[in-house]
């Protein structure tokens, strides 16, 4: 039985403690769970669309300058859908209690969902649906599952 005459190094030890972890985890089947994540807090209420909207408010793609095809993607389909956009609440609650923030459509007459993925990701979703000629109750329904 040999000893180790020398200490060893932090880093040393910490690498090979997690491997002993490692190794205990993989022999009883892995690691555990993660537990599933809380909803979001409260409930997405969707706007009425307002009567006779339009898109002339949404930022056009020259207004944005060079931005990624993604972002580029949702101004377009907030550009081509706005009024099923007005009646969509924003998930991600960049809005706040702001009154003039009133839905996913309001997102894209600014240049905040260019830094938001859970903007751009709801106006992927929504732009699909709409595409697909999904009515507004499909649409709030979807978006309701995807974002509480």
């Amino acid at each position: 039985m040999s000893y180790r005459s020398q200490p060893i190094t932090r880093s040393t030890f910490i690498r090979q403690a997690t491997s002993l972890l490692g190794v205990v985890f993989v022999g009883r089947g892995g690691l555990p769970p993660l537990p599933p994540l809380p909803p979001l807090p409260g409930n997405l209420v969707h706007p009425e669309p307002r009567e006779g909207i339009t898109a002339e408010h949404v930022l056009s793609e020259s207004a944005l300058g060079s931005r990624n095809e993604k972002v580029l993607k949702a101004y377009d389909a907030a550009r081509t859908y706005p009024a099923i956009f007005d009646g969509i609440a924003c998930g991600c609650s960049c809005g706040g209690e702001n009154p003039t923030h009133r839905s996913l459509l309001v997102c894209y007459e600014t240049t905040q969902p260019t830094g938001c993925i859970a903007c751009q990701e709801e106006a992927r979703l929504v732009g699909r649906l709409a595409k697909s000629e999904k009515t507004l109750a499909e649409v709030r329904e979807a978006v309701d599952k995807e974002y509480r």
